[in-house]
């Protein structure tokens, strides 16, 4: 019996690469191929094949395909040229018929030669390059061809230059694009397409690293100059601005931009930083990331299944053979045996003869289960390698579709960084021209008159000299004059210097002075109670250590009585009589062991002791075992350092817990509240507007982070007690954004979200298509009967949409809004406007429910419409939010609230 060897064919593994079919990534193209408007990929993605796209486009026909060309270095600059030679035909043919449309006679035959020229070029590059033989290209090449004969010269129309601008972008797609699935084709075809892929995902991700770096660097520069700038307006605004200067107009002017150019650059990057680039860039990158480790593991233990099955087929075919030259060695000792035995014919010769087929018997079974196992181990490695197919295919979609995503979110972030960067430096080329031609106007000297007129000086008596000759009464004149001056000289003396009697009364009051004062010394010099002006009446003591030579300065009334006359009345009183005259300080001096240590205001507040017992910082929120203070009402425990930044009034009883205030869900703060609104908005509200309504920028400007999270940090402490006068407005205007932006839910809640963003739609589509294009819509003014229709609709839909909203809700939305409605009114001060509130405060009353990884892009493009509701609010607030006798929040209830609080 003899088996033959089974013939398993030659192994190969799919996934290593080749040194005949790399795929080589093209160089970019010519300036002109740029220029045109044509991105040319020679493979969409990383490259192609001559002759290949006709078996990659037809899904069946890879037998047909036995040799495939790849385009080697040598070749690039004859593609390079055919590209540039089609994108100059191209440009040619655009400038014909967009520049050149007057001169009918002579313009059409002109363009119809161009448009030859571009389909005889088309024609060479499609039979060199067949992968650009699809049917998007020969589409849009028909579609050019009808547009060119269609169009109109005697009288052209946007609409026909905007059809001939469109398909000339369209053959430039389909002639530098493939599709995604050709892609796929062209690399599970290729050897090494897989690797090839996995590393162009890894370019990408060290290329959007890159890109980070460059942007976050710029970024930096941008703020810095931005804040160089502000400082550089801050230092300069006051010695500027001098009255008739030349030009001085223009530098105010220039000023003022300037500091608009700082803040408006601030802002631009602080939304760079959080929302539009970098954070939603960096977040990509990970999941970039994370998704290519994941599909190269995935790749990778599949090739490993593969390589363990090559390998075990390897030992299995050597065992395999292994075997049956041993069985074939023991049937050829078995057969010699057989012989001699069949010649001589002895028992000893037939019991070996026994002992060798039975080890024939053994090598037989030995080499049959050899071949068994050699047979499983072939299919083993053939399922394996169908397997290691299929997770090809698997991963290439994945692949693909892992850089589809990561391209979508680069541009979205490139166009939002990019438009950002536009809005800032869009106005600045107009500025800068207004202020040159605003210059030229200027005569010189002009300012310089104006100053001349203004100072309105007398006229200036001439001067004549005139000979005398000598006489003899003239010497007499002369010493009568001298005589006279001298007499004139001792009036004047005399009436400046006091009397005896004045003297003496002036002296006499100093010795009662000196007499009351039994323990005090007089002063060595004189003072501003010590001397009155000539005005005053009183007569001036005089000293006799040379004070006389300084001049004495005239004081008030309220001056006159010295510092320490002030203490000694004050000592003399009771404090309930202090209590009477309104003279009672804020607070006590603090006393005992607390005396020397600076406090706050609202540590002042608290009767302190030493601390007894470990207890919690309620400023720091950390542990406090030594050096620590008490109060004994409260007991509120504190660092001794922290003394100086309690902002935690005592409430004269016991301080509750700490309250989890923000990331809450504030109906869940409002028990025992009957008027629906946190305490947290109006405490923060109410110090607002009693120092910061006409703060600059309040709202817009952000607070300091430390600060705004020890001020975090005391409202879950101490609640309502928390002390805000000292806090700086800008870190409580950021406390009040922080807890709304850190609601679960919105104040305006996710139902409504989708209704609001439709009405600002609406009112925007409505607009643009009354007014016309190119005209900018209806602003959100209230002219009273002679507002627009459209924005009292919008109003009114909106007063009706907020009536579905929760009472809390309500009164907590009305009491904001009305408070950015007085911020508004004071936009001459402020600089915000009820445009500027609504961009701050858009995002922060209303989102979209969080449902994956793209809700920061997503909500970038409802940011407008966001602003565009809350400034209608602002705008309209006493139509939407009707006006209620037990309304919070309406204007003369809140000032009484405020003042109430004040007092």
């Amino acid at each position: 019996c003899t088996l033959a060897p089974p013939d398993p064919g030659p192994l190969s593994c799919p996934g290593t690469p080749s040194p005949y079919c790399t795929l080589k990534r093209p160089t970019a193209l010519s300036r002109h191929a740029s220029a045109a408007g044509f991105p040319f990929q020679t493979s969409g993605t990383w490259g192609f094949h001559k002759g290949y796209v006709r078996s990659a486009l037809s899904y069946g026909h890879a037998a047909d395909c036995t040799e495939t060309s790849v385009i080697e270095v040598e070749d690039i600059p004859s593609l390079l040229r055919d590209v540039a030679r089609f994108a100059e035909a191209v440009e040619k043919l655009k400038d014909m018929v967009l520049g050149e449309v007057k001169e009918e006679p002579r313009s059409r035959p002109a363009v119809h030669e161009c448009l030859g020229e571009v389909l005889r070029v088309l024609r060479q590059v499609i039979s060199t390059y067949p992968l650009l033989n699809t049917v998007e290209t020969l589409t849009a090449a028909g579609t050019l061809i009808s547009k060119v004969k269609g169009f109109s010269y005697e009288s052209t129309t946007d609409a026909q230059k905007k059809d001939f601008e469109k398909a000339i972008e369209t053959i430039a797609v389909a002639f530098s694009t493939v599709s995604a699935q050709e892609v796929d084709i062209l690399l599970q075809r290729s050897e090494g397409g897989v690797d090839s892929a996995l590393n162009y995902a890894k370019s990408i991700a060290k290329y959007m690293k890159d890109i980070i770096s460059y942007v976050d660097k710029r970024i930096v520069l941008e703020n810095e100059f931005s804040k160089g700038l502000q400082r550089l307006y801050q230092s300069c605004k006051q010695n500027i601005i001098q009255e008739h200067m030349p030009l001085l107009s223009i530098f105010s002017l220039a000023l003022e931009q300037d500091s608009e150019q700082s803040c408006g650059l601030q802002q631009a990057t602080n939304n760079i930083y959080t929302h539009s680039f970098l954070q939603p860039m960096t977040q990509r990158r990970q999941e970039h990331e994370k998704k290519r480790r994941d599909i190269k593991e995935q790749w990778q233990r599949a090739k490993r299944k593969l390589a363990d099955a090559e390998s075990n087929l390897r030992k299995a075919r050597h065992l395999y053979e292994s075997r049956y030259e041993e069985y074939e060695r023991a049937r050829t000792v078995a057969n010699k045996v057989e012989e001699e035995q069949s010649g001589t014919g002895s028992g000893s010769t037939t019991k070996a003869l026994d002992k060798k087929r039975r080890l024939e018997e053994e090598a037989r079974n030995k080499a049959e289960e050899a071949e068994a196992t050699y047979r499983t181990c072939i299919a083993d490695a053939t399922t394996q390698q169908q397997e290691l197919e299929d997770m090809k295919v698997n991963v290439l979609k994945q692949i693909q579709e892992l850089i589809r995503q990561t391209d979508q979110i680069l541009r979205a972030c490139t166009i939002s960084y990019y438009q950002t960067m536009h809005v800032q430096t869009a106005a600045l080329p107009v500025h800068f021209q207004t202020l040159c031609e605003s210059c030229k106007l200027y005569d010189p000297g002009q300012q310089y008159a104006a100053h001349v007129k203004n100072l309105q000086l007398r006229t200036e008596m001439p001067v004549q000299y005139q000979f005398e000759p000598y006489s003899a009464s003239s010497n007499q004149h002369v010493r009568t004059r001298n005589n006279s001056l001298c007499n004139d000289q001792r009036q004047n003396s005399s009436e400046a210097s006091p009397t005896a009697e004045e003297a003496g009364f002036g002296e006499g009051t100093v010795v009662t002075q000196r007499r009351g004062q039994a323990h005090k010394s007089w002063p060595s010099t004189l003072s501003d109670t010590d001397s009155v002006g000539p005005g005053s009446g009183l007569g001036s003591p005089t000293s006799s250590t040379g004070d006389i030579s300084k001049p004495s300065r005239p004081v008030s009334a309220a001056t006159l009585s010295s510092n320490e006359d002030l203490e000694e009345r004050d000592g003399a009183m009771t404090p309930f009589e202090r209590s009477l005259n309104g003279m009672e300080p804020e607070s006590v001096a603090p006393t005992g062991p607390f005396r020397n240590v600076g406090l706050s205001k609202a540590a002042k507040t608290h009767r302190l002791r030493k601390l007894r017992t470990p207890s919690k910082c309620r400023e720091c929120d950390s542990y406090v075992y030594f050096q620590g203070a008490e109060c004994e009402e409260c007991f509120l425990a504190c660092h001794k350092k922290c003394l100086e930044s309690l902002a935690i009034q005592c409430g004269h009883k016991k301080l509750q817990g700490r309250l989890q205030l923000f990331g809450r869900d504030f109906s869940q703060v409002l028990q025992g509240d009957v008027e629906g609104v946190p305490f947290i908005i109006k405490k923060c509200i109410t110090e607002i507007e009693r120092r910061a309504l006409k703060m600059k920028g309040i709202y817009r400007v952000n607070g300091v982070k430390t600060r705004v999270e020890k001020l975090c940090q005391a409202f879950e402490n101490g609640k309502e007690l928390v002390e805000l006068s000292q806090a700086s407005p800008h870190d409580i205007s950021n406390v009040l954004k922080l807890y709304l932006r850190q609601l679960p839910e919105p104040i305006m809640p996710f139902r409504m979200y989708n209704a609001l963003m439709g009405l600002a739609k609406e009112s925007l589509n409505s607009d643009a298509s009354e007014a016309g294009e190119g005209v900018k819509s209806p602003e959100l003014v209230d002219r009273g009967s002679e507002t627009e229709p459209e924005v009292l609709v919008l109003v009114e839909k909106l007063r009706e949409l907020l009536k579905r909203l929760p009472p809390a809700n309500n009164a907590t939305l009305k009491y904001i809004i009305r408070h950015l409605h007085r911020v508004s009114e004071l936009e001459q001060d402020n600089k915000m406007s009820a445009s500027n509130l609504g961009i701050v405060f858009g995002p922060t009353l209303m989102r979209p429910k969080p449902t994956g990884a793209t809700v920061s892009l997503s909500s970038l493009v409802d940011y407008p419409h966001q602003a565009r509701i809350v400034e209608a609010l602002i705008v309209f607030q006493h139509i939407v939010f009707v006006s209620s006798s037990s309304s919070v929040s309406s204007p003369g209830q809140s000032q009484v609230c405020t003042d109430s609080y004040l007092i």
